[in-house]
Parts: C-alpha cells; sequence; structure tokens
C-alpha cells in the first residue's frame, strides 16, 4: 500500500487508470487470502465533486473458512 500512498500524495499524479491498475496489483494478494477468485479484479473510478471514487469489484466462486471468529 506505500506505492498507492506515494502517487497519492504527489500533486504531479494525475494518470488515474495507473493508480487503480496498481491498487488492483496490491488488493489482489489480500483478496485471495479471503476468497477463491473467479476472475480478476476490477477496479473503477470516477470523480464525485473534489474527490475520487474507487470500486473494487471481486468474483469469488468461494469464501475460504477462517473458523470460528464469532
Amino acid at each position: 500500500m506505500q506505492r498507492i500512498n506515494e502517487l497519492l500524495i504527489k500533486d504531479k499524479f494525475t494518470n488515474l487508470e495507473q493508480v487503480a491498475e496498481i491498487l488492483k496489483e496490491e488488493v489482489t494478494p489480500i483478496a485471495r487470502n479471503f476468497f477463491l477468485l473467479s476472475d480478476e479484479l476490477a477496479v473503477r473510478f470516477h470523480r464525485q465533486g473534489d474527490n475520487f471514487v474507487f470500486n473494487i469489484e471481486i468474483e469469488a466462486s468461494r469464501v475460504k473458512p477462517f473458523g470460528n471468529r464469532l
């Protein structure tokens, strides 16, 4: 996640497609810890006023068991 933080902090950085691709690379290994992925993650983004909204879609064939955590 350090790479994303560095990119987002730089004022000169405006390539949101590259940010979305790096976000996808960073989140995929984490998602694999929780799910058996059916497909690649999809990262979409749009502007909402002065903010950026990033949506991550994960298609999984199953959720991996983690024991009793309740």
